[in-house]
């Protein structure tokens, strides 16, 4: 019995291609996987920073509380209650006014042939600050004179709106006023009058011209 034996190059069943992957993709997928690593790392770091920092904090705070409790309880409340007077004292030495350095400024400016009588101050507060008087003249001009000694530059920072009102004349022929003015409320502020102690600011009032204004005699008059 013969046998026939066949061959043949051509397969009976289709062959499949093998599957190949696009370059693209696996630089993408290797791309998101790197992304994903340092995204961990990353959440990982932060989460060690703030556990360590929380620890920092709180090592801190124990050190605090036992530099705290080394000193005794009475002396810390010793010092705090006289820390408190001192700042309490301070404002009220700066808040201070010592009205009395105006009659230093009105005894050198007034003229010798003029008084004054019924010296009223007031404080208002806001830097509303004013004193009022009444004047005595041998005449009108002695007046004007010392209108004149009040509104000398030299005391423009002193006084403000000066006024001289109701001139009238007495039954001896002397002449009478009224005088009122707003006064520079720094001028009266004793902190600053004793941190200066040669008195620079009421002696810059009260020297020169302003001085030989008020020493002056209105003509023709004898005090």
């Amino acid at each position: 019995m013969d046998t026939k034996f066949q061959s043949s190059f051509i397969p009976k069943q289709p062959v499949n291609e093998p599957v190949r992957y696009r370059s693209g993709s696996n630089i993408f997928f290797l791309i998101s996987f790197l992304i994903f690593i340092v995204g961990c790392v990353g959440v990982g770091g932060v989460y060690l920073w703030d556990k360590q920092m929380d620890k920092k904090i709180t090592d801190i705070n124990s050190s605090l509380i036992k530099f705290r409790n080394s000193f005794d309880q009475n002396t810390i409340r010793e010092f705090t209650y006289l820390n408190n007077r001192i700042n309490s004292a301070d404002v009220l030495l700066k808040q201070h006014v010592a009205p009395s350095v105006l009659f230093k400024i009105i005894g050198d400016v007034t003229l010798k042939n003029v008084r004054f009588s019924n010296f009223k101050y007031s404080n208002a507060g806001s830097d509303k600050v004013s004193i009022s008087m009444s004047g005595e003249a041998k005449s009108y001009e002695a007046v004007a004179l010392q209108s004149s000694a009040f509104t000398n530059p030299k005391l423009r920072n002193v006084f403000r709106n000066i006024l001289f009102s109701d001139p009238d004349l007495n039954s001896d022929g002397t002449a009478v006023f009224s005088f009122s003015t707003g006064i520079d409320p720094s001028l009266l502020n004793y902190y600053k009058l004793k941190s200066d102690p040669n008195n620079r600011t009421v002696k810059a009032t009260t020297t020169g011209s302003t001085v030989d204004t008020a020493n002056r005699t209105a003509p023709g008059n004898n005090p």
